[in-house]
């Protein structure tokens, strides 16, 4: 029993990795706004997912879990921002989406329980349906999803268009827009996607942040992810859990 245990030991160690990734948030002046520091705890499109939000100088203010899923485009999420007190969870089970939103620190909390679409897409679940459906963007179908605003308890239309190949720090990469009717509380223009053409991961982000900025807006941003994830030691996943956030940092450019 003792020598099958121990081989089984190194089987599960590879099986369910931790993974983590970094990117780069700045505002169109080229000033950083913050850092997302993403942690992935298993294999495969529904992982278990840590994403922290870090001041420019390192300190994190904000903290989005996801649980484990078999349905990736389509999973709930829980979110703190400490520096603007927004507060969300979604919870999505039996065909219904359950909203529990707080806006900021002096907002009321507002709580929903809606219909969950047909091919509807949950927050990171947008990129997960992008690679799931990689194959048909490419071949010049665009894709159509609902996509969840929480703080409006309802779902919008998302278009997703193949913009065409393209050139991203020297590496082949596929370009992609991504045109919404409205965005976290107002007008939204256009957004760029661009993805590596090796492993699908996205690259670069270009569009209206879903954190808000010291004035209590969502800022254009470009988030760039330069580096592939590397492979962690696992105790890191509970340190980053446990790190205090910080209630005072600017999110963006002042």
């Amino acid at each position: 029993m003792r020598t099958l245990l121990l081989l089984c030991l190194p089987f599960t160690a590879v099986a369910t990795p931790l993974l983590r990734t970094e990117g780069v948030a700045t505002t169109a002046g080229g000033v950083v706004a913050y850092r997302e520091v993403h942690w992935q705890r298993g294999a495969g499109e529904g992982a278990q997912r840590l994403v922290q939000y870090l001041c420019p100088d390192g300190q994190p203010f904000a903290r989005k879990q996801m649980p484990a899923t078999a349905s990736a485009q389509a999973r709930g999420y829980t979110l703190e921002d400490r520096r603007s007190g927004q507060l969300a969870q979604v919870q999505v089970t039996g065909g219904a989406v359950g909203i529990d939103w707080k806006e900021d620190e002096s907002a009321k909390r507002q709580v929903n329980r809606i219909t969950l679409p047909a091919s509807a897409v949950v927050d990171a679940g947008f990129d997960a349906a992008v690679r799931a459906r990689w194959n048909d963007l490419l071949g010049g179908k665009d894709l159509r999803l609902p996509f969840l605003v929480p703080g409006r308890a309802r779902f919008y239309p998302v278009n997703v268009v193949h913009q065409g190949p393209a050139r991203w720090q020297g590496q082949a990469a596929q370009s992609f827009e991504v045109r919404l009717d409205t965005w976290y509380g107002g007008l939204a223009p256009r957004l760029s996607l661009v993805y590596a053409d090796s492993d699908r991961r996205l690259l670069e982000f270009r569009g209206t942040s879903n954190l808000r900025d010291a004035a209590g807006k969502y800022p254009s941003v470009t988030v760039r992810f330069a580096a592939p994830a590397k492979e962690q030691p696992a105790d890191r996943w509970q340190v980053a859990l446990a790190e205090p956030l910080v209630a005072r940092c600017s999110v963006s450019a002042p």
